[in-house]
C-alpha cells in the first residue's frame, strides 16, 4: 500500500506531523492510503490515484466534521469523503451510523496511531500532575483550579487557541513546547488528567442537526444537553508511552474502554472533588499504581 501525506493545514508541530505513517508506504498500483485533512480534497494528490481499486482516508477528527456545515472547499461533512472506497476513522460511533447512511464508501473503526519514534526514555517523576491541551469547558477549568493545589504542570500554547484558553495562560507553567519537549515533561510527572470529549459551540448544533438522521449517531446524544461529543484523545496514549498514570473522566460514552481496562490500565474520576481525590489517594499510594502505569504502557506497545 502507498501511503502519502498532506499535512499542509494541520497545526504545525502537532501529533499529525509526528506518525510518519509514510515511513510505512510500499509500491502498489492497487492500493492508497491518503493522511491529513487536506488531503480529503486534495485533486493533485487524487487524480494520480484514481485507477486504484482501493483508497483510503484517515480521518483524525471524526466526530468534529459534522459540526460544519460545509468543511472543506464547499462540501459538507457527508461530501468530502466521497472520493474515497474506505474511511479509516477514529470514532466508532459516527462509523456505524455512516455504514447506515448506504455510502458507496466503507467506514472502519481504528487504534489511534502513533509512532515509536515519539516514545520517551523513562524519566524521573519530578512532577506531580499534568494537564496539557485547550481549555473548552467548565471541565478543564475545575482540572487546573485542583492540579494547582499539587506541584502540577499545564502546558498549552499561545497561539491556534480559543479566548478560554487565553485567559488561563497566567497558570500555565509552561508554553509552545515542541511535541517532544511536551511528551518528556509527562513522562517526568506521575500523572496525566484526560478528558476524551469535544465540547461544541451554539452554532455547532444547527449543523449536526442539518444532517440526515443525526440523532441514529450515539455520538450525538448530548448535543441539546451538555454539548458535548465523545472523542479518543491522543494525550492517552502519549500518557501511557511515557509511563504516566492516566487520570480519565467518566463520561456517558468511555471511549478509552475500546483501547484500555479501567481499574488496570488507567483510573476513572467523576468530577473535581473526585479528581481532587483520586490525585492525593495515586501520590500517597504510588507504589500501588505503578502496576497500572505499567500495563497501561505495554498495553500501547501491543
Amino acid at each position: 500500500m502507498i501511503v502519502v501525506e498532506d499535512l499542509s493545514v494541520e497545526v504545525p508541530d502537532t501529533n499529525a506531523h509526528h506518525w510518519y505513517l509514510t515511513q510505512h508506504s510500499e509500491e502498489s498500483d492497487s492500493s492508497v492510503l491518503i493522511c491529513g485533512f487536506n488531503g480529503s480534497t486534495n485533486v493533485d494528490i487524487q487524480r494520480s490515484y484514481d485507477h486504484f481499486e482501493r483508497k483510503i482516508y484517515f480521518n483524525n477528527w471524526a466526530p468534529c466534521e459534522f459540526a460544519q456545515y460545509k468543511v472543506i472547499r464547499n462540501k459538507n461533512a457527508f461530501e468530502y469523503e466521497e472520493y474515497f472506497d474506505e474511511i479509516y476513522s477514529i470514532c466508532p460511533y459516527s462509523v456505524d451510523w455512516m455504514n447506515s447512511q448506504n455510502f458507496s464508501r466503507r467506514y472502519k473503526p481504528i487504534f489511534y496511531p502513533f509512532s515509536p519514534y515519539i516514545i520517551p526514555a523513562t524519566q524521573q517523576k519530578e512532577y506531580d500532575v499534568i494537564y496539557h491541551g485547550g481549555i473548552h469547558g467548565n471541565e478543564h477549568v475545575e482540572c487546573l483550579t485542583v492540579i494547582k493545589e499539587f506541584n502540577y504542570r499545564y502546558v498549552t500554547m499561545t497561539t491556534h487557541i480559543n479566548a478560554d484558553t487565553y485567559r488561563c495562560l497566567p497558570i500555565a507553567t509552561n508554553v509552545d513546547l515542541s511535541f517532544q519537549e511536551k511528551i518528556n515533561l509527562v513522562a517526568k510527572s506521575k500523572i496525566s488528567v484526560c478528558y476524551n470529549m469535544v465540547h461544541l459551540k451554539p452554532e455547532h448544533i444547527p449543523a449536526i442537526k442539518s444532517y440526515n438522521r443525526w440523532k441514529d449517531n450515539r455520538a450525538f446524544e448530548e448535543v441539546d444537553g451538555h454539548n458535548i461529543m465523545p472523542q479518543f484523545k491522543t494525550r492517552a496514549h502519549e500518557a501511557a508511552i511515557a509511563r504516566t498514570l492516566n487520570l480519565v473522566q467518566k463520561d456517558s460514552w468511555n471511549i478509552i474502554e475500546d483501547y484500555y481496562e479501567p481499574d488496570t490500565e488507567f483510573i476513572y474520576f467523576t468530577d473535581s472533588n473526585d479528581l481532587r481525590a483520586k490525585i492525593q489517594d495515586v501520590l500517597a499510594n504510588w507504589d500501588r499504581y505503578e502496576s497500572v502505569v505499567e500495563k497501561a504502557y505495554h498495553k500501547a506497545m501491543r
